[in-house]
């Protein structure tokens, strides 16, 4: 460009200038910013670099994976609850870890573009309750198309090669379908509103981490899943 500038200097009230700040010194600050920020989201406390040593490593990564293990434990011990479903339609655990996946992925997308909206101070609640009602929408539509296709797709799957009827293997399919809509919809729900709710109480919410919004939606896919799989395909 014609016009443009690599430094603009900066000057008191006064007219004074005090100093110059440089387009690096710039590029400094957001590549500071945003390496703290995607710290935060790898539930790390701050950035880390080659010159520290393991231990400081180690200290930073620690507390958030205690964290995790206590509630990974409770997402275990919630399925142990639904232990009888396994015991007698063992398929279903087949399809498990496809509906914790997709609902950490919905998750973490929703807690991205959370983060990335209330770095805007002016927010009205109006416009969080937008965002809200939107992710949610996105939830549900993107849900109902991958349902759709899981339903389809598993169907035929169940029935070539696990020798299950068409009627069976169509009944676990629309289970996980109907499953993937479910945990969608809600960990949309939940990657919106755990940021939201750590910016309400003045704390920076990009340490609502993937990790964590990751685990919370396992527990509640885990919820669904087996909760829909014990009343539509056993009671």
């Amino acid at each position: 460009m014609d016009y443009s500038e690599d430094s603009i200097p900066v000057l008191s009230q006064d007219g004074h200038m005090l100093g110059v700040i440089t387009s690096e010194d710039i590029v400094e600050m957001v590549d500071n910013e945003m390496g703290e920020d995607y710290a935060k989201l790898a539930g790390l406390t701050a950035e880390e670099d080659l010159k520290e040593t393991t231990a400081q490593s180690m200290k930073k990564r620690l507390p958030w994976l205690i964290i995790l293990l206590f509630l990974g434990m409770i997402v275990s011990s919630v399925v142990g609850v639904f232990e009888h479903v396994v015991a007698v339609l063992p398929i279903v655990i087949c399809f498990q870890s496809l509906v914790l996946d997709m609902a950490g992925n919905v998750g973490t997308q929703s807690l991205a573009v959370t983060i990335r909206v209330l770095m805007d101070e002016t927010l009205t609640g109006k416009q969080k309750l937008f965002l809200l009602v939107k992710e949610m929408k996105i939830g549900l539509l993107n849900g109902g198309i991958l349902g759709i296709m899981a339903l389809a797709l598993l169907g035929i799957y169940i029935h070539l090669f696990k020798g299950y009827t068409w009627i069976g293997a169509f009944g676990i399919s629309g289970c996980v379908g109907i499953s993937l809509l479910v945990a969608m919809v809600i960990s949309s729900l939940v990657g919106t509103v755990i940021p939201m709710f750590f910016h309400k109480i003045k704390i920076d919410p990009a340490v609502a981490s993937g990790p964590l919004i990751t685990t919370v939606n396992d527990l509640v896919a885990v919820v669904t899943y087996y909760g829909l799989a014990f009343l539509l395909l056993i009671m």
